[in-house]
């Protein structure tokens, strides 16, 4: 009986985390009022970072105002300076890719903190089929957590980073249904048939 009832607490306590964990990851956020995005855009409008987020105003507020709230992904392509082109009083150097580490650095962060996150990732392309160095798939929890994300000084300030490191970048926004990787099911599957097993073998053993 204490074995299944240690057995039970590890369950309920592992239900409620992937609970929280799914809640924090997947929540339905409500879609941007006019009122909220005016609002962001106020506050990034105004950063006076240098070189600071290099935003699109008028592509931004489109893409805000056609908030369903749920996640959106961003396809991205960089192609990077082989020395970061930093401004001459800048007290950081290295090449591009250094440059872009230090941006990632605290994109990662930033995204983390909003249910968001890389789901793919590659530092190499084709040559015969692609000018790229990088490729990057970004989900975004929501419209919100990105224009949140935007609307930090961490974000601006990161920005110098970003822009040295970069010769050249290109983005799609989508939408999409993210797949899991088969090991991430291969693992839950076990998981689950290992606790079958255990069920089951202590109901056997009970008739016994």
């Amino acid at each position: 009986m204490t074995s299944f009832k240690v057995l039970f607490g590890s369950v309920v306590v592992g239900a409620l985390l992937f609970i929280s964990l799914m809640f924090w990851y997947d929540w339905s956020a409500r879609p941007l009022t006019q009122s909220e995005i005016g609002a962001y855009m106020q506050k990034i409008e105004a950063q006076s970072q240098d070189p600071g987020a290099k935003h699109d105003l008028l592509a931004l507020r489109a893409f805000l105002e056609t908030d369903d709230g749920k996640p959106i992904y961003t396809v991205n392509m960089y192609n990077f300076h082989q020395v970061a082109d930093y401004p001459k009083n800048s007290q950081f150097g290295g090449s591009g890719e250094d440059a872009y580490a230090r941006f990632s650095k605290i994109m990662i962060s930033l995204m983390t903190k909003r249910g968001s996150h890389p789901v793919f990732g590659s530092n190499w392309a084709d040559p015969a089929s692609s000018n790229w160095d990088r490729v990057v798939i970004v989900r975004y929890r929501s419209r919100r957590d990105l224009v949140d994300l935007f609307a930090t000084d961490d974000f601006a300030n990161a920005s110098l980073h970003k822009w040295a490191s970069l010769r050249e970048h290109n983005r799609m926004l989508v939408k999409a249904v993210h797949i899991p990787d088969g090991r991430f099911l291969i693992f839950i599957l076990s998981i689950l048939a290992g606790l079958l097993a255990f069920l089951t073998g202590r109901v056997l053993l009970k008739r016994q």
